[in-house]
């Protein structure tokens, strides 16, 4: 499988609570490359974010704590994994005021069918996520710290 690197990410091998090896990879947030960040309510919003990170469980064996690991994905697995995190609440929200409107409510019972449909592709989301094939990421180099 060929990859495509979209952006680089690194990761810091740590100790797990359970004594396993957990990679830290910190969260980034888009907005960080723009020059408009001053005056945008996202980068508000990410800033809230910012020193969070995710937490993944690592093979024992691959890394050492302390090293550093750069990670990757295919970009056609990025295109499928946020087609499935955006199409079904997307069309849920349009698909649920739709049939509200249809059905001749006001704009109170199309914003409730709005939030019906938003739920409903929610869990749309989360059960495709569970069966579906996410791309998994690939350690493309190591470097020890």
């Amino acid at each position: 499988m060929s990859e495509e690197r979209i952006s680089s990410v690194t990761a810091t091998v740590v100790q797990g609570k359970d004594g396993g090896l957990v990679l830290n990879v910190p969260r980034r947030s888009a907005c960080k490359s723009c020059s408009k960040e001053d005056g945008c309510g996202m980068s508000m919003l990410g800033g809230l974010t910012a020193t969070q990170s995710m937490k993944m469980d690592l093979k024992p064996g691959v890394a050492q704590v302390g090293d550093t690991l750069e990670l990757g994905c295919s970009q056609d697995g990025l295109v499928k994994a946020a087609f499935i995190a955006y199409a079904p609440p997307a069309l849920g929200l349009v698909i649920g005021a739709s049939l509200a409107a249809l059905n001749g409510g006001g704009d109170g019972v199309q914003a409730l069918g709005a939030l019906g449909g938003l739920m409903i592709g929610l869990l749309c989301t989360r059960g495709l996520a569970a069966i579906s094939r996410l791309p998994k990421m690939h350690i493309l180099k190591g470097a020890s710290s």
